[in-house]
């Protein structure tokens, strides 16, 4: 009996000296801290990562449409000029992946820039249209790319497309220079 007492007290100053002891506070404060902290760190990595890709699918656009703008590129097929945008984008890009439209207008409130649309699994619902513009027409270039991210488990995506990717859209509108 008597060594179950001690046994006891023992346990209760365990207890006593647990429960007011200061030097795990940090710790604990940071295990209840670090998954937001780490969260916001990701959410402004992938977004950074988003901004950057989408200005390199800008720059490489506008190299493509000052091809064709400068009538340098004129009997180019649409897989033909697809790997002339390709070559102007940097190896992030996944040239299979990169979409492309041309088409020419004659008057300026003809012209169509809206986004194209997609089925829920992120395929195109049509083509985009391919046709060179002859010197004088404006023409109209989309170059389309579907960029892959990652959710977060608070719900926190920026998937804007139903097979989780996130869609990125330049268009280039130009008037093609006359030859001469």
């Amino acid at each position: 009996m008597r060594s179950l007492r001690r046994l006891l007290n023992a346990g209760r100053r365990a207890a006593a000296a647990f429960a007011t002891r200061q030097d795990g506070g940090p710790a604990a404060e940071f295990a209840l801290v670090a998954p937001i902290f780490i969260a916001v760190i990701y959410a402004t990595v992938q977004c950074a990562i988003i901004y950057i890709c989408n200005a390199y699918l800008e720059t490489g656009a506008e190299a493509a449409a000052r091809q064709v703008l400068t009538n340098q590129d004129t009997s180019l097929s649409v897989t033909q000029f697809k790997a002339a945008v390709c070559t102007n984008l940097p190896h992030l890009f996944n040239c299979a992946s990169v979409m492309v439209g041309l088409q020419s207008a004659s008057l300026t409130g003809s012209i169509s820039t809206a986004s194209p649309v997609f089925n829920s699994d992120g395929s195109l619902k049509s083509s985009l249209p391919y046709q060179q513009p002859t010197p004088g027409q404006i023409g109209v270039l989309q170059v389309v790319y579907q960029w892959p991210v990652l959710g977060l488990p608070l719900g926190f995506n920026f998937a804007n497309l139903g097979n989780g990717t996130y869609l990125m859209v330049s268009t280039q509108v130009f008037m093609v220079e006359q030859s001469q």
